[in-house]
């Protein structure tokens, strides 16, 4: 399949047309779908969108290839003490920043100090285990993170509050910058445009050009550790929606994108696409806001989900590529040996809808705000939006992709949402239900959600201390158990996820892994075939 520049927005064929065509461009639509992120940002406050910000910035460790594990990246081992408070990592050798200045132990230090300096929130999806000191700092009475400890310019020591068995597992997302060249205040991490235009990484590409809303070029990092990159370069192009992106695909605009699964039978079956697919690690579901008094009431959340006909969508609507999940984590083996299926049965939702004291005199209306703008994701939205409604719940999805992420970490302005959770097997997202969990929220309720649940922090506190596997496995399935039963949020569903490439690519890897990632994909060998 072959390009056609006249298909291409003008900067973006100028900016193909001005590059060496001996490694060649391949153009992805690397933010479309729901690992991506459509409004791209820094790497310490991007919750999806790994996949393209890692061939820029690297983590001491990511995801392995299919996100089963962990596989080293800045670092090259670790090792914990006994108690599992202290961890060391031995940092690769030779790394050089894109300027040219080594990656030295110190960056690793400066990184945590300078996301998480006074006054200022890290980001939604970084939340590595809390260091020593780190609350101390943060709050402005400490001088330094004394829980990193740089031990020689390749050797840094981690020193945690608290024992932390899975360490590593929350180091996925915290990509290392560079001290001598990050000239910018964490608290405008938000907002600075030097991650798109003087940002430098120590990843296998470089910032080359970025276009508000149409592209973000890079070019091959020469010195790359791992062998510099067979492309020459490499680019990100913004869409409105995944339609738009699978029409730019067909027409040999683009040679990647993320599709839906009723796309992906289609694509797939043809010589001149290439399919990629994965469990997607990510739990779709309604959450409750509990600022909003009718969710308070267990009975009404237990509506919502008898209402909703979660196994028909799934197989009809889903085309059989999602299965129903009866709490947050999509792993079945971190499920109880029992719990309530909530089967469908709109005369149940209406039942406890009357409990509740709503009924056909007194309506409940719901807006659910969203950010998945894929036919696939509307199709889901359509079929909840009318079996809700049948029972007396008046629905309203609003797609909000754009603006999503403004207000929705605040707790305000939102009933529900329609959303995705990536859950690892080693690091589950504590945070989503603790005080604090994220500092953006306002208001007295300091959790995301709007309430406590005691039997789950009491739970996690466990957890995350806990060394033996098949313990921590059981208190995981505790935790199911109490949000199945409280129907803590609406759960739904776990899909498989897709990817489609043009065939004139080799040594091309893609895997759905929650918010992108990042995971081992080696694009320093992708290519582009004759």
């Amino acid at each position: 399949m072959r390009r056609t520049l006249r298909s291409l927005p003008a900067a973006l064929a100028a900016a193909i047309l001005s590059s060496a065509l001996a490694g060649g461009t391949l153009i992805g639509a690397f933010d479309v779908g729901p690992g991506g992120s459509p409004v791209p940002a820094g790497p310490w406050y991007n919750t999806a969108g790994n996949t393209w910000i890692s061939k820029i910035w690297t983590p001491l460790v990511s995801l392995n290839e299919d996100a089963s594990g962990l596989a080293p990246q800045l670092a090259t081992d670790w090792s914990a003490n006994d108690d599992f408070t202290e961890w060391t990592f031995n940092l690769r050798d030779g790394v050089t920043w894109h300027d040219g200045e080594p990656f030295t132990a110190g960056d690793v230090k400066f990184t945590w100090e300078w996301a998480y300096s006074p006054g200022t929130a890290a980001a939604p999806n970084i939340q590595p285990a809390a260091l020593l000191g780190q609350a101390a700092y943060g709050e402005g009475t400490a001088d330094e993170i004394v829980g990193i400890t740089v031990v020689d310019e390749l050797t840094v020591l981690f020193t945690t509050a608290e024992p932390a068995p899975r360490f590593p597992d929350t180091l996925v997302h915290a990509y290392i910058l560079p001290a001598h060249a990050l000239d910018v205040e964490a608290a405008n991490m938000r907002t600075t445009n030097w991650w798109f235009t003087r940002g430098i990484g120590t990843g296998p590409f470089m910032n080359d050009e970025y276009v508000p809303d149409e592209f973000w070029a890079l070019r091959a990092n020469p010195d790359y550790w791992r062998g510099a990159p067979v492309l020459d370069r490499l680019i990100n192009r913004y869409f409105a929606d995944e339609t738009s992106a699978i029409l730019a695909l067909e027409a040999g605009a683009i040679q990647f994108t993320y599709v839906s699964g009723d796309v992906a039978v289609g694509l797939g079956a043809r010589a001149d696409f290439d399919l990629f697919q994965g469990p997607s690690g990510v739990t779709n579901y309604l959450m409750f806001n509990f600022r909003e008094p009718a969710l308070q009431d267990v009975r009404v959340r237990q509506a919502f989900l008898h209402a909703i006909d979660r196994e028909t969508i799934a197989e009809v609507v889903l085309n059989g590529t999602a299965e129903v999940v009866p709490c947050i984590t999509p792993f079945a083996p971190f499920w109880p040996a029992e719990y309530d299926t909530y089967p469908y049965d709109p005369e149940r939702a209406r039942e406890l809808l009357a409990e509740a004291g709503w009924d056909s005199s007194r309506k409940l209306e719901f807006e659910i705000v969203t950010y998945y703008d894929s036919q696939f994701h509307a199709d889901a939205m359509a079929a909840m939006q009318q079996f809700l409604r049948e029972v007396g719940i008046n629905a309203t999805f609003l797609l909000d992709g754009a603006g999503y992420n403004s207000y929705f970490y605040t707790g305000q302005n939102w009933d529900v949402s329609y959303r995705g959770l990536g859950v690892s097997m080693a690091a589950f997202p504590f945070r989503f239900y603790e005080e604090e969990g994220w500092p953006e929220v306002i208001g007295e309720e300091r959790t995301l959600i709007g309430a406590r649940v005691p039997e789950l922090e009491t739970l996690f506190a466990q957890a995350r201390i806990e060394s033996d596997p098949d313990v921590y496995r059981s208190l995981m399935q505790d935790v199911c158990a109490v949000q199945n039963e409280m129907a803590l949020e609406g759960y739904l569903w776990t899909a498989v996820r897709f990817g489609v490439a043009s065939s004139e690519l080799e040594d091309f890897y893609w895997y759905p892994a929650p918010a992108g990632g990042p995971y081992e994909d080696h694009s320093e060998r992708w290519s582009v075939g004759n």
